[in-house]
């Protein structure tokens, strides 16, 4: 016999084995990532924000992923007013070094909530088109870029 009106508490969480399915062997793995890179993601940034940092310092190891438009804007900014003006001068490295590094940090963060979701067994058709259209719009820059400042060289000719 049931009473009207009757509070009813009911939980929307799992019991063991009520209906939970297994996790495949790539959905463990892929959690096992997310979280290990969850674990290391600020140790991660680090090492890679530095090593990039560091290699902009040096300029027979620089890289980056516009150093041709980084020596063009080198000599856009190294005329004869910037003479003696280390800011000025230093100015076309800390853009390309910025935008390296932010890249880097978008794409960690971005990896390990992919992996994180994946490992949980969401659908991740959503969190995946955001990071697919950067590096597409990236690799778009990147081409035209070198196309663009194909023959520019550090002598600004």
């Amino acid at each position: 016999m049931t009473n009207k009106g009757a509070i009813v508490l009911v939980s929307n969480r799992n019991e063991r084995g009520s209906g939970q399915r297994a996790k495949t062997k790539n959905q463990v793995i892929a959690k096992l990532i997310g979280k290990v890179g969850l674990k290391y993601q600020h140790q991660i940034y680090a090492v890679g924000t530095t090593l990039i940092v560091a290699s902009q310092s040096m300029p027979a190891q620089a890289f980056g992923l516009f150093d041709p438009t980084q020596i063009a804007l080198t000599c856009m900014f190294g005329g004869a007013s910037a003479a003696g003006n280390n800011l000025i001068n230093s100015l076309p490295g800390v853009i390309n070094a910025a935008i390296t590094v932010m890249l880097f940090v978008y794409f960690v963060s971005s990896g390990v909530k992919v992996a994180n979701a994946l490992g949980d067994g969401q659908e991740v058709t959503q969190m995946v088109q955001q990071p697919i259209g950067i590096f597409f719009i990236t690799l778009v820059l990147f081409i035209a870029q070198n196309i663009l400042f194909a023959n520019v060289s550090a002598a600004c000719t």
